[in-house]
């Protein structure tokens, strides 16, 4: 059954999935403010209709980070308007996700950059094909990714963090699967038959053994990622304010 959704965020349930299909190939799949939006509605309406959300991309790419260029220098933007107008959109689908009851799975290839590269290592399952590149190269435009860099605190070694954001570097498939940000790879012309297997497999698992899997995952003792991303949206703003 086809859902309401964006003009560049599909959304179809299918039995107890929901499929989330970025859909603005055209300017290789970044984000404006409004998808982020239709994300989180979409998360959280998956929260009460789904077992699974599934979340994939149209086009060569997945994503290649945010539609929203920072503030140029002598804008007098301030810290507030940062907040409210950069940081607030990926705080409340961050937090979508983590409330979330059950699972995301996230299938990417191509480049998978800024906020794609965030949503690939925050989902709980990341199928990525072989083709799919990584990246984080807001420092290249005077940008501190410390939001971006909030979910991967626990997944990623510390060396392998620093050296992501500090050389802007793109990052393969390969070394993604040994730095912790995705969990399998395959060919690229395999990537929706393995999705589509994971599926599968997932939903013939007990529905409530896999929720407690998600809230013990959720829940379990480590860095607080709420409190780390907004600590990193504060440091964004304050370096985007003093341009």
């Amino acid at each position: 059954m086809e859902l309401l959704s964006h003009p560049h965020v599909h959304r179809v349930q299918v039995g107890e999935v929901m499929q989330v299909t970025l859909n603005r190939a055209d300017q290789d799949n970044r984000m404006s403010n409004s998808m982020l939006e239709a994300l989180t509605e979409s998360v959280l309406v998956a929260s009460r209709t789904s077992r699974l959300l599934v979340l994939s991309a149209q086009g060569p790419d997945f994503c290649l980070g945010r539609d929203m260029p920072p503030p140029p220098v002598g804008s007098n933007t301030t810290a507030e308007q940062v907040l409210r107008d950069d940081a607030a959109p990926v705080l409340a689908l961050i937090d979508a996700i983590l409330a979330c009851p059950v699972p995301l799975l996230c299938a990417v290839h191509g480049r998978t950059w800024g906020i794609g590269l965030v949503l690939a290592a925050v989902a709980d399952v990341t199928v990525a094909a072989e083709d799919s590149r990584f990246r984080l190269r807001e420092l290249e435009r005077g940008i501190p990714p410390c939001l971006a860099m909030a979910p991967l605190l626990d997944r990623m070694p510390a060396q392998a963090l620093s050296h992501l954001v500090l050389t802007a570097g793109e990052v393969d498939v390969a070394r993604a699967l040994s730095w912790g940000l995705v969990g399998e790879s395959c060919p690229a012309s395999q990537l929706d038959t393995v999705v589509q297997g994971l599926v599968d497999k997932m939903l013939g698992f007990p529905d409530p053994a896999v929720r407690a899997v998600k809230r013990y995952l959720a829940q379990a003792p480590r860095h607080d990622l709420g409190a780390a991303a907004r600590e990193g949206a504060q440091l964004l703003a304050q370096i985007l304010a003093a341009r």
